[in-house]
């Protein structure tokens, strides 16, 4: 079955609204992280930024980059606790959308990487790129052609 892209940010959206330490989500370009100051500001963010979608024969496979932070003093003053707790988060967030559905596959060992970043605000926190397997329908019959 394939999921859309549409789809797959709904499915990261849910699982931030659920997790009782996510209080604020996003996704789309690196730089519109800012906009979260814009919204509210509330920490720690779930955000999601696409970085590829290869098109194959009988697949659709998404590259995302899945980022948890938090904010943190310029003097890194949490740094070490802010590691610890979004790596869990982001633990967590990986886990559920895992195991969500059977409509795409998320396989392989996944890295963590840890990242500190002046957005809006001071920020620590972990970013991983997950690849999702979907199919994709290539029948040429139900293109959208005139």
């Amino acid at each position: 079955m394939m999921m859309t892209y549409n789809q797959i940010i709904d499915t990261f959206q849910s699982i931030a609204n659920s997790h009782l330490q996510i209080h604020n989500f996003g996704d789309g370009l690196l730089e519109d992280i800012n906009t979260i100051k814009e919204n509210g500001g509330k920490f720690p963010v779930l955000w999601v930024i696409p970085q590829s979608a290869e098109l194959g024969e009988n697949g659709l496979n998404y590259k995302m980059r899945v980022l948890v932070f938090d904010i943190d003093e310029t003097a890194d003053t949490f740094r070490r606790n802010i590691l610890s707790d979004t790596l869990q988060i982001l633990n967590d967030v990986i886990k559920n959308f895992k195991n969500d559905s059977d409509d795409y596959y998320v396989g392989g060992v996944n890295t963590a990487l840890p990242f500190t970043q002046n957005f809006a605000d001071y920020v620590t926190g972990w970013y991983i790129d997950i690849n999702i397997e979907t199919g994709i329908d290539n029948n040429p019959c139900d293109s959208p052609e005139e």
